[in-house]
């Protein structure tokens, strides 16, 4: 007995947009996973990062390390801790709610423009986190087409499964 599929172009379309929803979340947890692994590298006193990642943390914690102020650490640890939960709640609450990926994308957004106020105004040559910039915006390009795809999806009618049918009452 052989079964044909129907392929319902609506049901395609939603598949793609869903995919796109995924691989921003699965971006946005690489960068995340990046960011962590770029936080204890500099714990560990490497010289270099990953660029795929979040900037304040790593930045904000160098910063710590250069003006070597006890209390600015603490803070800087705190805010560090506060940025990786807040990441993993957009992370993990955007496979749901399009409102989080929204916030994911203004959290990585407010993440950009740090890293350019860092580069301009604390760096001796702001041009040498050019490619850090790039990457960054090729990241936000990615979780602006999974916001994109997520009000897409949000936008189109529900499917509707035929309603059960009822024996005639007598």
């Amino acid at each position: 007995m052989e079964t044909t599929r129907r392929t319902d172009p609506q049901r395609q379309l939603r598949l793609k947009l869903r995919q796109r929803v995924e691989w921003g979340r699965w971006g946005f947890l690489a960068i995340i996973f990046i960011s962590f692994i770029n936080q204890i590298l500099l714990l560990c006193g490497a010289k270099f990062h990953f660029l795929f990642s979040a900037a304040m943390p790593y930045y904000l914690n160098w910063l710590a390390n250069q003006l070597d102020l006890v209390g600015f650490k603490v803070i800087a640890t705190l805010l560090t801790f506060v940025l990786y939960g807040a990441y993993a709640a957009c992370w993990l609450l955007s496979g749901r709610k399009r409102e989080w990926m929204m916030a994911t994308l203004a959290l990585y957004g407010v993440d950009t423009l740090m890293l350019i106020v860092f580069a301009l105004s604390l760096l001796e040559n702001p041009a040498s986190c050019l490619l850090e910039v790039l990457v960054h915006v090729a990241g936000l390009v990615l979780l602006l087409f999974a916001f994109q795809a997520f009000e897409q999806l949000r936008k189109m009618p529900r499917r509707r499964r035929p309603a059960p049918v009822r024996a005639p009452e007598e």
